[in-house]
């Protein structure tokens, strides 16, 4: 199987931040630039990966035929011509190439990239006529030219609907052909485990964040398991080629489980790692926390009705007043004002927030830092002096953490099943009847939940399970008391609140 080698450093991928660290979310970094902070960090990366990938280069007898130089940059809106040439020199001298770069078709993603060169084969995102092949042509006649991502499916965000495939069967054909090359993205649907999903900026301030599930409508599902599209798309290649296909191996097998109700376990406000007093603002980067939630709590003063402003909440928060919740902010959503009623005397001011994926796509990448940031208003005046408790939710404080009292004035929390496997197989957690939350199977995370839609179920793989006494931790914002899960041997999707944008591939 040839490789089309994609090192990055930023992949977009629907992943967190692009697949770039959190930690360049400080001190100003420029991403994506020759910032000498960003480009000392990629180069150390870049370093470590091009060890283990030399030897795997087609001129090493290995599967790797293409390297690329960046992805998308030609999308990227703030172009800086000499960090592609950085990573080019830096790939040449490590003895790679020859190289590719991917971007969409049109004269808006290719001007001002670094062709002509030789060196440099065209991809597009995707190519699916002759036009783009002439984009291609006009910028760098001569190169080798691939759609190299053409999509069975569009992403999905929380919230829009249920997907379909795209049928590809007439592209395909005319890639065969007239002997196209072409990328099928992505042939498998995997599954954005942990926090690893990202997310879109929405335009205009908004914010999309990605499903668990990374499953948009490809040939081969989320589980392994090939689909119809699947077949005809293979007919049409083996078809072409006048070869027959090989048998496809057996289906995983995937196993149900009875609904079970996980019992309470901890208070959402205990098993907190650190707290510590600030006079401003900080974001979860700025205390070196990439996703999780945190607290921040400071004191309002006695006083009369105002509104509290916010400049940005990443992403969903709570909004409490003396151990009464007010208001909930939703990032996706216009907000509406919200009032902090009169006040007698000295009270509480407490907002739980819960961060979601980074931007992996866009101007939105640059600033997309959790948290509360920039300033908190109490009508005129900026709130000062707080204090932040982190809690991470890492797979390890999850797994470990210490049993506390019910505390019912407070909704959500920890709930704790232990579930019994007698073989271990593929499942889908039914999420249906929850509200929005993370789960962990035997300390792993296996993604987020939200009853927005589209999803409603999480995929846990066979590796995830064990033989025996198996443990289901959930860590739920919302509901008030526990609800069932069961397992299921299918996903399970609902249309949410919007239809899908960009359903058929349209930029």
């Amino acid at each position: 199987m040839w490789v089309l080698f994609r090192p990055g450093p930023y992949i977009c991928g629907e992943w967190d931040f692009g697949g770039l660290p959190y930690r360049l979310l400080t001190n100003g970094i420029v991403i994506r630039s020759t910032d000498p902070r960003y480009l000392a960090s990629a180069e150390k990366y870049l370093l470590a990966i091009s060890k283990e990938a030399e030897p795997f280069l087609a001129k090493n007898e290995g599967p790797i035929i293409l390297t690329q130089i960046e992805n998308e940059y030609g999308s990227w809106p703030f172009k800086d011509i000499k960090y592609l040439l950085w990573l080019k020199d830096f790939w040449k001298r490590r003895g790679f190439g020859p190289f590719y770069m991917a971007d969409g078709a049109g004269d808006r993603f290719l001007k001002d990239l670094i062709y002509p060169d030789k060196e440099i084969a065209v991809g597009f995102d995707p190519g699916m006529n002759e036009d783009d092949w002439n984009f291609a042509r006009k910028y760098n006649p001569g190169v080798p030219i691939l759609s190299s991502e053409t999509y069975p499916g569009w992403l999905r965000h929380w919230g829009e609907s249920a997907w379909k495939p795209s049928d590809l069967s007439s592209v395909i054909r005319w890639y065969m052909k007239e002997k196209k090359s072409f990328c099928i993205f992505v042939a498998h649907g995997g599954t954005s485990f942990g926090f690893n999903a990202g997310a879109n900026d929405g335009g205009e301030g908004g914010y999309e964040p990605d499903l668990t599930s990374y499953d948009y409508g490809s040939p081969i599902n989320e589980q392994g398991l090939p689909t119809k599209e699947f077949y005809a798309y293979r007919d049409i290649i083996f078809g072409a080629l006048g070869v027959e296909p090989q048998p496809v191996p057996a289906a995983l097998p995937a196993f149900r489980f009875s609904p079970v109700k996980p019992r309470f376990y901890a208070n959402l406000r205990d098993n907190l790692e650190r707290s510590k007093k600030y006079s401003k603002l900080v974001s979860f980067e700025d205390m070196s926390q990439n996703q999780g939630m945190a607290i921040y709590r400071t004191v309002l003063p006695a006083g009369a009705r105002e509104e509290l402003h916010f400049e940005k909440v990443a992403d969903y928060a709570q909004v409490w007043l003396s151990g009464k919740r007010i208001a909930t902010i939703d990032r996706r959503k216009k907000r509406a004002a919200i009032i902090i009623p009169e006040r007698s005397e000295s009270a509480v001011l407490e907002i739980v927030v819960e961060a979601m994926g980074h931007i992996n796509f866009g101007a939105g990448m640059r600033d997309d830092n959790k948290g509360i940031i920039g300033e908190v208003k109490l009508g005129e005046k900026t709130l000062d002096d707080w204090t932040v408790s982190l809690k991470p939710l890492s797979e390890e404080s999850v797994f470990s953490a210490k049993k506390s009292p019910h505390d019912d004035s407070f909704p959500g929390g920890h709930y704790r099943v232990e579930l019994e496997v007698n073989e271990s197989a593929d499942t889908f957690i039914d999420m249906s009847k929850w509200i929005k939350g993370t789960v962990y199977v035997n300390g792993k995370n296996i993604g987020r939940y939200w009853n927005v839609g589209a999803q409603q179920s999480l995929y846990c793989p066979a590796p995830f399970w064990k033989k025996g006494k198996n443990i289901i931790d959930i860590v739920e914002l919302e509901a008030a008391e526990s609800r069932e899960i069961s397992g299921m041997e299918k996903p399970l999707y609902s249309n949410g609140e919007q239809a899908t944008k960009n359903a058929n591939n349209v930029w």
